[in-house]
């Protein structure tokens, strides 16, 4: 089929075991617990291949890189660059799963700071995996932490800037809450890391706000002397009891609107058309 019967069926195949709190398979107990086989990988593609394939094909449909909603059994019929996004996305998801992911879900669930199913908890993974996979096939730009801040810093209507700042987050998040992670002093981590998620979001919609004016002057390191000096400064409490409010996403104001170089206009263009009404869910 080209896609799914309708929007319920979609969502049901991805809320399939997502219900109510995380409970680890004893397929995943057992990966954990001695390591990859060959049997266990055709186990694990049998129990969620199908939803992590789902969660690829809407992570592209979101940036903006579909019309339209297709099966991933028909991601072949995609253009070239498409269908290699798809490909692309899949294999290094396996790459993740199989350097780590399903033995840091365990544990996380373990400990209780997980509460999601497996395939929620890889919508950072994937996220991730396809923009780098779109910039390496050149069907987004590339721009620097630098370049992106900077287009931030310098929006002027409330909207540009709202929009600019959800891109930002779109980009840069994960990137910050590593960081934040590896930067943080031992008497800073244990707040830090219970609360990433809090503590990123108040870097980008309170404390970089403030900060613009000394963008230009951090040059290639920017990303880096913001979060030191976050981490340094005596708003960590506040940070980690901040809700954010904007969301992750890509939209056409949000971007620089710069083609890049080898890509037809076009289908740039239309790319962003296409993206600026879709938001993370």
């Amino acid at each position: 089929m080209l896609c799914p019967p309708n929007d319920a069926t979609f969502k049901a195949i991805m809320r399939n075991g997502a219900t109510g709190l995380a409970k680890i398979s004893p397929l995943l107990s057992r990966i954990a617990r001695t390591g990859w086989t060959e049997d266990l990988g055709h186990r694990f593609e049998a129990e969620y291949g199908e939803r992590i394939r789902w969660q690829i094909v809407g992570s592209m449909e979101r940036l903006g890189m579909l019309q339209f909603r297709i099966s991933p059994e028909r991601t072949d019929a995609l253009s070239d660059r498409r269908s290699a996004l798809f490909d692309n996305s899949l294999s290094d998801l396996w790459i993740e799963l199989m350097e780590g992911v399903v033995e840091r879900y365990v544990r996380g669930v373990r400990e209780g700071r997980i509460r999601g199913d497996l395939v929620s908890y890889l919508r950072g993974v994937v996220r991730h995996l396809v923009i780098r996979n779109a910039r390496d096939l050149r069907l987004i730009g590339s721009e620097t932490p630098q370049e992106t801040i900077s287009a931030f810093c310098e929006a002027k209507q409330e909207t540009t800037r709202r929009n600019r700042l959800a891109w930002l987050k779109f980009v840069l998040e994960r990137r910050v809450r590593e960081e934040m992670l590896s930067r943080s002093d031992p008497d800073v981590f244990q707040r830090v890391y219970a609360k990433v998620h809090r503590v990123a979001d108040y870097f980008f919609e309170e404390f970089l706000p403030t900060r613009c004016a000394d963008v230009g002057k951090l040059g290639s390191s920017v990303l880096k002397a913001l979060v030191g000096d976050l981490l340094d400064s005596d708003r960590i409490e506040a940070a980690a009891a901040y809700i954010g409010t904007v969301t992750p996403f890509s939209a056409g104001d949000a971007t620089t609107n710069r083609v890049p170089d080898g890509v037809d206009e076009d289908e740039y263009l239309s790319c962003l058309t296409q993206a600026a009404g879709n938001r993370w869910r």
